[in-house]
């Protein structure tokens, strides 16, 4: 279950001395962690729903989950495309440094998803919900060349945020500035983010010759201790437990969304506090980082039901 959990959330397939055409294709496809294939687009539909308070019509739907899942992939196969020498150390069973595809060909299907997921904006969609895209790409892009090692981890969180303007835009360009709720989403998904991405970095590290965790990269132009880091997490996560419990002040939701987003909610915080007791414990630190997975999953998915139970049905 350990490994189906590890490829999940895409730290890397088993290794083995040779490769058949399978295990190189399914080294393609983990390139993406399936649950972020998933997550992606769904966080975008969920500004969707909201933006026109029901269900755009199911050809739009398939549409832009692909546009938004290809641009997704793309930035995660370009991230470990540069990230190729880390991973050897840090993460080896991932698809590059394992072997099972070739960097050169991470580049390549980057660059072809880019395209082909501005292509599904322009033509099916809009130029605002276009150039949000390719500003997303762009910057997301940039985080992986220059701002994460030179910024840190938290430079990643307001880029994040355009998922749910940007599928606000799809369907609803005309109220994207005259609207308080896509620029609420847009934070909430920024803080969630935060949290999500410094519960990782204890996860991304190296050690030294004496044993000491060693941390190259840093959180905001400082590199704090594990636990620090972790800590910080927490205290996103707090947040955003607050801003999702909130969310039907501005949005029409039911108390059903209100129930599963505080449940794990607690849930990850659980899993977060064991973390912060142990912060070099890396098994806890998979199991948090799930945990806030699980969370941003179910408030998109919760949003969703919500509209189509109360409102499409």
């Amino acid at each position: 279950m350990n490994q189906v959990l590890r490829s999940f959330l895409g730290l890397g397939l088993a290794t083995k001395e040779s490769y058949s055409l399978i295990d190189r294709l399914s080294g393609f496809l983990a390139l993406v962690p399936p649950i972020f294939l998933l997550l992606t687009p769904l966080n975008a539909a969920s500004a969707v729903v909201l933006s026109i308070r029901a269900y755009p019509p199911w050809d739009k739907c398939v549409l832009g989950f692909v546009a938004v899942a290809f641009a997704g992939w793309g930035i995660i196969a370009l991230n470990n495309y540069i990230d190729r020498d880390r991973d050897k150390v840090i993460w080896p069973e991932r698809s590059i440094p394992s072997g099972r595809i070739k960097a050169s060909n991470a580049l390549v299907s980057a660059i072809f998803l880019f395209i082909c997921s501005l292509l599904f904006s322009w033509f099916f969609f809009n130029p605002v919900n276009f150039f949000i895209l390719l500003l997303a790409i762009i910057l997301g892009s940039l985080y992986s060349a220059y701002l994460r090692d030179r910024v840190g981890y938290l430079s990643l969180p307001p880029i994040v945020g355009l998922v749910y303007l940007g599928g606000w835009a799809a369907f609803s360009p005309e109220t994207l500035f005259t609207s308080p709720l896509p620029w609420y989403l847009y934070f909430l998904g920024l803080v969630w983010q935060a949290a999500h991405i410094m519960v990782y970095y204890p996860l991304h590290i190296t050690y030294g010759v004496n044993g000491k965790p060693v941390m190259k990269l840093p959180a905001f132009f400082f590199m704090p201790s594990l636990k620090f880091a972790v800590g910080i997490g927490m205290g996103f996560l707090v947040l955003t437990i607050l801003l999702s419990s909130l969310l039907p002040l501005l949005a029409p939701l039911s108390n059903l969304y209100l129930i599963l987003v505080l449940v794990t909610g607690i849930y990850a915080l659980y899993h977060g506090i064991r973390f912060l007791k142990n912060a070099s414990n890396k098994e806890k630190g998979i199991k948090a980082f799930a945990s806030l997975t699980i969370f941003r999953l179910t408030i998109s998915v919760a949003i969703l039901l919500d509209i189509l139970i109360y409102y499409q049905i």
